[in-house]
């Protein structure tokens, strides 16, 4: 056996500096990621919301009396304080694709639509629309303060 090979101390790994400092720096950055990814998901109510801007997926419905009520009808919901009140009780078939959102009666609990190709500067009353069913819409504005 020769002895010189017993005695000698191995040589040290000539990258062995860069490679601990690389190890490290990953192993900081993956605890890193997991500590924003455990913060996220604390915070996931806060960053998310969903916000429908047109009627698909609304299912707050307006009800329909039964009877059906003489002219002049009530109001039936509100928009920015002002009442609004059916032009008649007849349902309106529309693509709820394209009924976009204008506001809410947190009241009444109903969603105030508008068609997105009807918004005119005419001098004609606003119609807005309240969800009556699936695809179905009852057209409303706004009171006539002079009644």
């Amino acid at each position: 056996m020769n002895e010189s090979t017993s005695t000698e101390l191995p040589q040290d790994f000539p990258g062995r500096g860069l490679a601990w400092r690389l190890g490290t720096a990953l192993l900081v950055g993956l605890v890193l990621t997991l500590a924003l990814v455990v913060w996220d998901n604390t915070r996931r109510s806060t960053l998310e919301g969903i916000v429908e801007a047109t009627a698909v997926g609304d299912t707050r419905y307006v009800s329909m009396p039964e009877p059906l009520p003489p002219k002049p009808f009530l109001p039936v919901a509100q928009l920015d304080g002002r009442p609004l009140v059916p032009t008649g009780y007849k349902r309106y078939e529309k693509d709820e694709a394209r009924m976009q959102s204008v506001g809410r009666d947190e009241s009444a609990g109903l969603t105030i639509y508008q068609e997105l190709a009807k918004k005119k500067a005419t001098g004609k009353p606003v119609d807005y629309f309240l969800k009556a069913g699936p695809g179905e819409f009852l057209k409303v504005r706004p009171a006539d303060p002079a009644k």
